[in-house]
């Protein structure tokens, strides 16, 4: 397992007033987590959206039900980290923290009257790199419920987000032996006879009193220091028989631990601080589920919000299916996908086998798929995906896993198919001055394997379809200026999320020069100012260089915010012209008798 660009949760650094982790065997790289998830509309699609479905199903009456789905875009606030961390004198590389999923909370739900359920904690799906969404059905009351709230406005909803991120555990140079059930039992007596423990009251006992957890470690553990070794043991208790989920509405901390009892069998267990470790953690931070459809009045809203669909009648026995995809909208390298729903026969109540079909639109708007039971029969039944996809030039289908499913609301995501779908974004701002071709390369069947795509300020993000059996797969990307045609690259990565923008591409982020005068002259000083090439319009940007016969050398540094404009400027006095633009590479050379001829009146 590759854990290369994963964050790594023993090194965090403070950037301003945010903390950053380093990516894993990437020197120099950081992730920094979301600030918030900010509703998203996609293709004019409301970020809210209310599908109402009504089937006559004639002697079981009138069948009522809704999907209400939820759009959000994680907000990273990169450019003011950068800021930040240049400011400081920080020299690192900033990028998003890929999210895998994670849950909701919306507030103010009996405040306004909603449906109960929506009070509950809601499934958050990961649809690509910084898209997130979720899906709930509703039967009729709750229906009812919601569009009436929808009518009197919602303007005080809100909402709390646990998103889940796998990072590199915390690592140290010591080994440890223990017996899983004895952790159990220690587990149960802090969870008051429960598998479910708090997650700061678990970290703290591992602080304050190691030995009363059953893992033989001592009350002190040597030169070790004691938060670092309850991180190290805690990260991978949580990997190995925990899963991380959000708290009760009223607890204070926010995140619990749920053990898997049936894991935590008696025997003997060692670990290796000292090894690398997958590890989840959740991040909580607070999302807005309306954004621009808070400002609509309560008519407004509805009648942006709702739609609604009228299924055909259909006789007794009849059952719909909604089927939601959570895909990436662009799939590069895969030409079609659908899913296959299948009954096996039940007789003597029903003498056939039942097979239906249907393609997965690139919109997540549900789909509906009708199934004939019997009157009676318990709706039960098995879905598996396909994926058509070019190799060699020819057409190739590559099938999901078989899964089983009662529920009529079946949710397709992306680890449903035969393939590993890669998402890759490109940040509006920098699309906006030049076109990204991105390639992901690998060998597959002992061939060469590559699919391509390209973003553009139309179409800001894509997804590589990558079969499971390809090796090695690596992302390439290459710019190129819409103003001039200068391009730039890329650095190869593996192939995993990614988000770009200038700071992606060799010329962008923090450079550096030595500038050196010779001073051939009787001057005592010289001052010259100087400026990125994109920054002498901007007085915070340029900087004033001081040179004397003791310190004949200054050194100067900059933010390159593209890799188009990488380059610096530099002048005499205020009242002199600017030079043509240096590249970073170009050494700054200058000598106190041009100066003095300058302030005389000569050129440059």
């Amino acid at each position: 397992m590759s854990f290369s660009g994963h964050p790594d949760w023993r090194a965090p650094m403070q950037i301003g007033e945010r903390i950053a982790y380093a990516a894993y065997d990437r020197p120099g790289a950081f992730a920094l987590p979301p600030t918030q998830l900010a509703a998203q509309t996609l293709d004019e699609t409301p970020p809210l959206r209310l599908d109402i479905f009504q089937q006559d199903r004639g002697s079981a009456g009138l069948e009522r039900y809704s999907i209400l789905s939820l759009a959000f875009a994680a907000q990273f606030g990169l450019d003011a980290a950068r800021q930040a961390a240049f400011d400081a004198a920080q020299n690192v590389r900033l990028s998003p923290l890929p999210v895998e999923g994670g849950w909701l909370r919306l507030n103010a739900v009996q405040a306004l009257d909603l449906p109960a359920s929506l009070g509950e904690l809601l499934p958050l799906d990961a649809a690509s790199l910084g898209s997130m969404g979720l899906a709930l059905r509703m039967d009729s009351a709750a229906t009812d419920l919601f569009v009436a709230a929808l009518q009197r406005g919602l303007l005080a909803v809100s909402a709390q987000a646990w998103l889940r991120v796998r990072g590199v555990a915390d690592r140290l140079p010591l080994t440890m032996s223990f017996d899983p059930a004895a952790l159990l039992t220690a587990i149960k007596s802090l969870g008051n006879g429960t598998t479910t423990v708090d997650h700061a009251l678990l970290r703290q006992r591992l602080i304050d009193a190691p030995q009363t957890l059953g893992l033989g470690l001592a009350a002190t553990s040597g030169d070790i220091l004691k938060q670092p070794l309850a991180d190290a043991v805690l990260d991978r208790i949580v990997a190995r028989f925990a899963s991380p989920q959000p708290s009760a509405a009223d607890a204070p901390s926010g995140v619990r631990l749920v053990f898997d009892e049936a894991a935590m069998r008696s025997g003997t267990v060692q670990w290796n601080l000292a090894e690398p470790l997958l590890t989840p953690r959740l991040f909580v931070i607070e999302a807005d589920p309306l954004g621009p459809l808070r400002t609509l009045p309560g008519g407004e809203l509805h009648d942006t919000v709702v739609r609604r669909h009228d299924v055909r009648a259909l006789a007794s026995g009849w059952r719909t299916v909604t089927v939601r995809p959570n895909l990436p909208q662009r799939r590069i390298g895969v030409v079609s996908t659908q899913v296959e729903l299948q009954l096996p026969a039940k007789p003597p109540a029903r003498m056939f086998t039942i097979k239906t079909s249907t393609p997965l639109a690139a919109s997540d708007r549900p789909i509906t798929v009708d199934l004939r039971l019997s009157p009676k029969e318990a709706l039960s039944y098995q879905w598996q995906t396909t994926a058509v996809v070019l190799s060699d030039g020819r057409a190739e289908s590559i099938k999901g896993p078989v899964r089983k499913s009662e529920r009529e609301h079946l949710l397709i995501e992306a680890e449903d198919f035969g393939l590993r779908f890669v998402p890759i974004e490109a940040e509006p701002a920098f699309l906006a001055q030049a076109d990204v071709e991105v390639e992901c390369v690998g060998t597959r069947k002992g061939r060469a394997w590559s699919v391509r795509g390209v973003l553009d300020d139309v179409s800001p993000s894509l997804a590589f379809a990558i079969p499971a059996d390809v090796q090695d797969a690596q992302l390439r990307a290459s710019a190129r200026s819409r103003q001039d045609g200068r391009a730039c690259a890329m650095a190869p990565v593996d192939a995993d999320s990614l988000r770009l923008d200038a700071f992606s591409f060799e010329g962008a982020g923090s450079r550096e020069l030595e500038a050196v005068c010779d001073f051939d002259d009787a001057a005592a000083q010289i001052l010259i100012e100087i400026a990125p090439e994109d920054g002498t319009e901007q007085p915070a940007r340029r900087r004033l260089l001081k040179f004397t016969r003791n310190t004949p050398r200054a050194h100067w540094t900059w933010l390159a915010l593209s890799p188009f404009r990488s380059g610096y400027r530099w002048r005499w006095t205020a009242q002199s012209p600017w030079s043509d633009v240096l590249q970073p590479d170009t050494p700054l050379r200058l000598r106190s008798s041009d100066a003095s001829r300058t302030n005389n009146g000569a050129g440059t």
